[in-house]
């Protein structure tokens, strides 16, 4: 247990995100906790249970993004093996990001969104259960589809239309929304990795973007199949290029956004699990009873089984409403891979 102790802590060590404090003021400076193993937004403990040891890992997701989670195993891994870990470039990352604020493009990408997603009229969510504003704490449902039978035409679509999962998935929930609240217009968000630079590849901190999404269906005939497929994929690029600027999470468009349907694609676990020089399994507690950081989430996860788990806030949403709004995500996923 020693070593794997010291492995995870030099990992940590290697992360400033964990050594930060964030001040009321939101800015984040460098202010490394007394024990690197338990700081503001995160603790980590280790339980030994003879023929195995248990890490107990919890932490606010503000400090990290999936593929940041994916960083800090290979990052534990590669400590324990003695092997050296890259260098996370967070703080320079911090000080160019306020830096671009001040430039040419991120004014105009700003400007764009505005025109795009400023005036928004159409819903960005499935209609809830219960009003969004009360006061009541959200609790976290889940609902597990599994989608693995689709995964070679999914495959043949990525590859003829140039189609990635992020793409499909939010088309999909963008038409599944319009059928559940009667209407021809929807949007959401979907998270983009945002790790454009060799320096950010190996960064842990929230460098993902909730990119705005939005579709129109100007008629329910199947010949429009190749249209939406047209309009999802330009979103997406449209939403890369001007993702700089971060539009969801401006006032006064949080009111509308902090309630975005939002789709996440992922990193795999298991690839960078996979090559460990010891077991290792991630393990949820079965009576953990966790707060809804959203109203709902669709993360697709590509592992060895291709799955969709749908995180909703259950104050809101009934159980029902979810497996409702799940398969018409189904029936239109379906729909799309149709020849």
């Amino acid at each position: 247990m020693v070593r794997l102790k010291q492995a995870v802590e030099d990992a940590i060590l290697n992360h400033p995100a964990f050594l930060m404090r964030i001040d009321k003021h939101g800015m984040q400076l460098l202010d490394p906790p007394a024990d690197v193993l338990h700081g503001q937004y995160h603790s980590i403990d280790f339980i030994d249970q003879g023929e195995c040891v248990d890490v107990h890992i919890r932490k606010n997701r503000i400090l990290g993004d999936g593929q940041s989670d994916a960083i800090l195993i290979e990052d534990m891994v590669r400590a324990y093996s003695h092997l050296p870990m890259e260098y996370d470039d967070y703080l320079n990352y911090l000080q160019r990001t306020e830096q671009e604020k001040q430039s040419l493009r991120y004014e105009q990408n700003r400007q764009w969104l505005e025109a795009e997603f400023g005036q928004l009229s159409c819903p960005v969510h499935p209609n809830t259960d219960q009003p969004i504003d009360i006061s009541a704490l959200p609790i976290e449902g889940m609902l597990t589809e599994d989608y693995t039978s689709m995964r070679a035409d999914l495959n043949r679509l990525a590859a003829e239309q140039l189609f990635p999962l992020t793409a499909f998935f939010s088309l999909a929930s963008a038409l599944a929304m319009m059928e559940y609240n009667g209407c021809d217009e929807a949007a959401l968000t979907w998270a983009y990795e945002g790790r454009e630079t060799k320096e950010e590849q190996r960064i842990y901190g929230s460098l993902h973007r909730d990119v705005p999404f939005k579709i129109s269906r100007k008629s329910k005939v199947e010949s429009q199949k190749k249209e939406l497929i047209r309009q999802a994929r330009n979103q997406i690029r449209s939403g890369i290029a001007h993702s700089n600027y971060p539009f969801t999470l401006t006032k006064p468009h949080t009111r509308i956004w902090n309630y975005a349907l939002n789709v996440l694609v992922q990193p795999s676990i298991q690839e960078k699990t996979k090559s460990l020089p010891f077991p290792f399994e991630l393990i949820e507690p079965e009576d953990a009873q966790h707060v809804a950081y959203s109203l709902l989430d669709v993360e697709v996860y590509d592992e060895e089984q291709l799955t969709v788990v749908y995180r909703y806030s259950a104050t809101h949403y009934k159980e029902e409403s979810i497996k409702k709004f799940a398969a018409l995500v189904r029936k239109y996923a379906e729909w799309l891979l149709e020849e």
